[in-house]
């Protein structure tokens, strides 16, 4: 494998703002999956479904690309319950910390 693959196949999980007709199966489930928050493999399919109008979803191919991007840590599992429920675990509250800029090392800005 040489530098660029590696790069392709490991770069962070891109999800797109809306749901779009015209956008790849990759595309449209990473959106599905982030509009639910978790969910197995057929509640994510079957949510892209409900997105897509009641197209026929190459679910296989969906069930692939979900196990792809858990090996390749875009997403994580919940496996306490079977089957293994998929999550984005994407950040939805501001951090309520605070720094003290007394505390920060100097140059560091």
């Amino acid at each position: 494998m040489n530098d660029q693959e590696f790069r392709e196949l490991h770069q962070p999980l891109h999800v797109p703002a809306h749901y779009d007709t015209a956008a790849s199966l990759k595309e449209n489930l990473a959106y599905a999956l982030a509009d639910l928050g978790e969910g197995t493999a057929d509640e994510v399919i079957a949510h892209l479904h409900e997105l897509s109008g009641g197209d026929d979803i190459e679910r296989e191919h969906a069930c692939e690309l979900l196990e792809l991007w858990y090996k390749n840590g875009m997403v994580t599992v919940n496996e306490e319950n079977k089957p293994r429920k998929y999550n984005l675990h994407k950040i939805t509250q501001a951090n309520s910390g605070s720094v003290n800029p007394r505390l920060i090392e100097p140059g560091v800005d």
